[in-house]
Parts: structure tokens; C-alpha cells; sequence
């Protein structure tokens, strides 16, 4: 039962991914904490890495290779994908499009205590940042993939985690997935 996980920065994905992995006994695996962690070990934030990408995509195309070959051979497994592109690499997926309002996505970013992460105190810089972190991401996916991520059509499931708790939107996946496998 594999489930790709995507969305808005700050919408939840990676908290929820987590408690489906801990609740469910699902293996997560995290390319955005892969794509973070190239960023910083070349000297850049993930805004930075992402406008780099769009004039050099080998990178993307590494990440994407390998999460193709990663649902290929964990087909059957309980694996979450924790990406932005996953649902397209791996086609046998339960998809999920974790979304949320831009004031409550710059309120979490300017609060949050998430160590070795972005920190922007300010709730209107935090906004102005991740909407063009954001932008920039599918900027790129449409030069280099040609589809908008903001698409609702390529999602099995789409959830507003604005005003709702990671417990709660972990649960929804976890029963629609299973309802979703079951056909």
C-alpha cells in the first residue's frame, strides 16, 4: 500500500507522514528532506536550490529516478512517499494533496520550532517566501514534466489541514487508502 504524500510547505506532509509511519507501521521516506539536505551541503536554503534547479535539472531528475525505482521495488510494501512529485513517479499510489490556507502555512513557518529548518519570524515574510518557494517548485515541474502540481485531478485525495490536526488528516489517509486498495 504505497501512499505519496504532497502539498503546500507547511501544510502538514512530512508531521502526518510521520504519524502514519509510527501509528500504521508505514516506512516513510522523506525527498524533501533529501532535496534540504543537498541545498545546504551546497552552501544554499531550499529557495535558493530550487531557482538553481530550473537551470540545471540533474538533480531533479536523480531524485525522480530514484523514487521510480523505490515504488517499483516496494510495490506491495507499506511505504510513504513524502515528496512534492512522487504521485508521478510512482503510479501505483494511493495520492495525496495535503493543502492549506497561505496565512495559517506563513503562521506555522513563523512558529515553528522545527530544528535545522527554515526559520522566518516575521508571518508576512514567512508568506511572501514560501508562496514563491512554492511557485518556484512548480515553475520548474511544468518546464521540466509539463503538469501543474496544483492540479487536483492528479490526487486520489485532496485535504485541507488548515484547520483540522495531523492526527486527524493521518486517520482520513489511512481509511481512504485502505478503501482505495480494496478496489
Amino acid at each position: 500500500m504505497l501512499i505519496t504524500i504532497t502539498g503546500k510547505p507547511c501544510s502538514g506532509k512530512s508531521t502526518v507522514g510521520k504519524i502514519l509511519e509510527e501509528k500504521f507501521g508505514y516506512r516513510r521516506i522523506g525527498v524533501g528532506d533529501m532535496f534540504k539536505a543537498e541545498a545546504a551541503r551546497r552552501g544554499m536554503n531550499a529557495e535558493e536550490f530550487n531557482a538553481y534547479c530550473l537551470t540545471d535539472p540533474a538533480y531533479d531528475f536523480f531524485i525522480d529516478n530514484e523514487s521510480a525505482r523505490l515504488g517499483k521495488e516496494l510495490d506491495g510494501q507499506k511505504v510513504i512517499f513524502d515528496s512534492r512529485l512522487a504521485w508521478h513517479f510512482v503510479p501505483r499510489s494511493f495520492k495525496v494533496f495535503v493543502d492549506v490556507d497561505e496565512k495559517e502555512m506563513a503562521r506555522r513557518l513563523a512558529t515553528s520550532d522545527r530544528t535545522g529548518k527554515e526559520k522566518i519570524e516575521d508571518v508576512e515574510e514567512a508568506r511572501k517566501h514560501l508562496v514563491n518557494r512554492f511557485n518556484l517548485e512548480n515553475d520548474r515541474y511544468k518546464k521540466i514534466y509539463g503538469f501543474d502540481n496544483l492540479s487536483q485531478e492528479n490526487y486520489d485525495l485532496v485535504i485541507d489541514s488548515t484547520n483540522r490536526t495531523p492526527e486527524e488528516i493521518a486517520d482520513e489517509i489511512y481509511e481512504k487508502c485502505l478503501k482505495f486498495y480494496e478496489k
